[in-house]
């Protein structure tokens, strides 16, 4: 089990001023990200993780220096899905240094700051003493937020074009996130069951009570392509996304039909956009790409 004690640094602030300086840190280490994107979603199942690593894909076949932050420390996925399987240990001589993955990919992940096979995390006591899991009465500085926060304070980016955040699924870290960093864009990932569009509804609301720019909506699972009929036929009720994205002023940047070739994909740690580049998803996560640059360019 990994402990990360080096995270709860500046425990004996009080966490009004704990909470600036991590601000600030991280604040200089983004200073040269042209663009900070949050990939998010209200309910977990929604492939939000998939998607995020393959539009970051999609913008370094495009030239784009572009760094890929995996926020769920419990379970990290993205090195995986990039086939990077060997965890190496990212250099922190001076910080945190991201890890090289494929098409020029820039990774932080913590599952890269240990050797071997990644083991639960848990967030305890930092004096070497206490071993048993996090009570919700312990200091902040030792939730799992904060923790975050720490690695991003530690960690030096560089300058680079786009820094996604694949944050990990629920309402609850995207909006500790939203007010500790200041993001560019927050991209929510959803399908369209009922109970996953009204917690993607209720998650825009409580993201614009702080200000918080969401840029645009994708839909996953829109329909399931049907090779012997050659269409797209419906996995879930149509049009009940498209009509809350519309209410809340949202566009609808991607409407992904289901592939099994996706997820094959990531389980073997291959990039579909550059697998299967001439299929139509593969195109539609270039047009997503495409979409982001344009409505980050506007919000600048």
């Amino acid at each position: 089990m990994r402990i990360f004690s080096e995270f709860a640094a500046d425990a004996d602030l009080t966490d009004s001023h704990r909470r600036e300086a991590l601000r600030a840190r991280i604040r200089a280490n983004f200073a040269d990200v042209a663009a900070t994107l949050i990939f998010a979603s209200a309910k977990g199942g929604a492939g939000k993780s998939v998607i995020a690593v393959n539009v970051a894909a999609a913008l370094a076949l495009k030239g784009r220096k572009v760094a890929l932050i995996d926020a769920d420390l419990n379970f990290p996925s993205v090195s995986a899905m990039l086939g990077m399987k060997q965890p190496r240990g990212l250099p922190m001589v001076e910080g945190i240094q991201p890890a090289p993955g494929p098409h020029g990919l820039r990774i932080i992940s913590s599952d890269l700051l240990a050797g071997g096979e990644a083991p639960p995390i848990a967030f305890v006591e930092s004096d070497g003493q206490d071993s048993s899991p996090l009570a919700p009465s312990l200091p902040a500085e030792l939730r799992p937020s904060e923790a975050f926060f720490q690695m991003l304070a530690q960690s030096r980016l560089g300058a680079i074009d786009f820094a996604i955040i694949d944050v990990a699924p629920g309402i609850e870290d995207l909006h500790a996130l939203a007010r500790m960093l200041t993001a560019d864009g927050i991209v929510l990932v959803s399908h369209t069951s009922g109970h996953a569009v009204r917690a993607t509804q209720q998650a825009v609301r409580i993201l614009r009570r702080c200000e918080a720019p969401v840029l645009a909506i994708v839909e996953n699972m829109a329909g399931f392509n049907c090779d012997g009929c050659r269409s797209v036929r419906p996995l879930m009720p149509e049009g009940t996304l498209a009509g809350v994205a519309t209410d809340l002023e949202l566009p609808v940047i991607g409407r992904l039909p289901f592939d099994p070739r996706l997820a094959e994909s990531a389980d073997r740690g291959q990039l579909f956009v550059h697998q299967f580049a001439e299929t139509p998803l593969a195109k539609i996560f270039c047009d997503i790409a495409l979409s982001i640059e344009r409505l980050v360019a506007e919000h600048h």
